[in-house]
């Protein structure tokens, strides 16, 4: 049977540089090969600096997701020098992570996934809600970002870039009267979610437990009139359930601590079974990345990103992440299986790790978050601080791990007399799109476009789904 090798690059509506490779067979993929082809070096500009730098630099890593950089630099600058925050300062934390990860996961919906359920062979009434810059869905989700980016500026002050998650805490407090204008801009975008996206209450959508309550609920009402049911029933009619499954490992942090070190999601490492979740276990494989070469793999304090242009068995900038020795899947459907959310596990259970059940979990988080953050903005005391002073870090190690909107991202630092002597970084998408490893295992994207029909390689609209299901920020993961 004849191989036909196609070259995919750049992958559009991503960010950053995605090449993807494909052998094709009888029409259908049977290997792949995710590539990130541009080089960035952010641990490289880290090494001699002091610590603090790292908070200013990283959150530069990516355009949106920089609190969540911030956020992995000051816990990791914390971690070394032992050092405790005021609970205010957990709680404006997480505010501010969960809006970044809302604005992100209807960001990637609206300008990234959805445009592609516009054009054929999907039908006219998707192609007038999706269609950018016009169609009506598309064009509301842009002007209503305003009331939930409203709520992060009273928080964070600026976005992006922002500087107000330090090591000691947030730099910003917000007043009595910013909380409550704040809970008054949630509270307009979640009316624009409930009217547009769920055609329904957000407690209602909440309240689903299975595949048999969202079909009971895409016959009820408005609801299958509302973003979430259209999406839902052009999944289901044009095979979206079938597409992008691989033998799924999943891999979540938790994300979102408290001041007792709780995490809002449930830490863990699915393969199966739902086991517990040891940084310790994670390393890095460099066979084939464009990197000084070492026998297996490294865990990231020990790790090495030295460029190596020309090394023939590699294909990308990223690295290869591997816990336990497997790859594994970040981003919200590892948060939703690692928390056993049992909406989503039944999905999963009926229609596996689909593009179809990788972007309703993403949608589904987003409402998850929306009514989490409304419990936080409860919870802050304005009266009591936000940020204390903290020591200088002088040596040691120190570790930072939160959930950005794509997944588990992990800042290692190793400071000697007070300067950088490595660092670190393991974004999200370095685990979805990862390269082989040493033992020439491919990645979760690489593994879930096997077997996806490509009819026409000018239009390859199920490889463009897989692909676009696992979010790729390819800024992040060349760092």
């Amino acid at each position: 049977m004849a191989t036909k090798t196609i070259v995919f690059s750049p992958f559009t509506r991503l960010e950053g540089d995605l090449q993807v490779k494909v052998d094709i067979e009888d029409g259908h993929i049977v290997r792949s090969f995710a590539s990130g082809t541009l080089f960035r070096g952010f641990e490289a500009m880290l090494r001699g600096r002091n610590p603090l730098d790292a908070i200013v630099i990283t959150c530069r890593v990516c355009g949106q997701c920089g609190l969540t950089h911030s956020a992995a630099s000051a816990g990791a600058i914390r971690a070394l020098i032992g050092a405790q925050v005021p609970q205010n300062a957990h709680i404006a934390s997480n505010v501010m992570l969960a809006i970044e990860a809302v604005i992100s996961h209807l960001t990637h919906f609206y300008l990234s996934f959805a445009p592609d359920l516009a054009e054929p062979p999907y039908d006219e009434p998707a192609a007038k809600r999706f269609l950018p810059p016009a169609g009506s869905s598309f064009a509301r989700a842009l002007r209503e970002r305003e009331e939930i980016l409203g709520v992060l500026g009273l928080f964070a002050g600026k976005w992006p870039n922002s500087l107000a998650i330090q090591p000691g805490g947030t730099t910003r407090p917000v007043s009595a009267s910013e909380i409550r204008r704040a809970q008054g801009l949630l509270s307009e975008y979640t009316k624009f979610i409930e009217q547009q996206v769920l055609g329904c209450e957000l407690d209602g959508w909440l309240a689903l437990r299975s595949a048999v309550d969202l079909d009971r609920w895409m016959g009820e009402g408005s609801s299958s009139a509302g973003d979430m049911g259209v999406f839902t029933a052009l999944s289901l009619k044009h095979g979206l359930d079938k597409i992008g499954r691989w033998p799924a490992r999943f891999i979540s942090s938790g994300g979102w601590l408290g001041p007792a070190g709780e995490t809002l999601m449930k830490p863990g490492f699915h393969d199966g079974d739902v086991r517990e979740f040891n940084p310790a276990r994670i390393v890095e494989h460099v066979k084939h990345s464009w990197y000084d070469p070492c026998e297996g793999g490294l865990h990231p304090f020990d790790g090495e990103t030295d460029p190596a242009p020309e090394r023939d068995e590699a294909y990308s900038w990223a690295k290869a992440p591997r816990y336990t020795g497997q790859p594994a899947e970040a981003g919200p459907l590892a948060r939703m299986v690692n928390d056993r959310d049992p909406l989503i596990m039944d999905l999963l259970k009926k229609h596996g790790p689909s593009v179809f059940v990788r972007e309703i979990a993403r949608l589904h988080e987003t409402m998850r978050l929306l009514k989490q953050i409304g419990v936080w903005l409860n919870d802050v005391d304005p009266e009591e601080p936000f940020y204390q002073e903290t020591p200088q870090a002088v040596s040691g190690f120190g570790v930072g791990l939160v959930e950005a909107p794509r997944g588990i991202l992990g800042h290692w630092i190793r400071v000697e007399e007070g300067k950088v002597q490595n660092y670190q970084i393991i974004t999200p998408t370095g685990w979805n799109l990862s390269p082989r490893d040493s033992d020439d295992r491919p990645g979760p994207l690489e593994e879930a476009l096997v077997g996806a029909p490509v009819p026409d390689p000018d239009r390859p609209a199920a490889m463009s789904h897989i692909v676009k299901s696992f979010d790729p920020c390819l800024f992040c993961t060349v760092h």
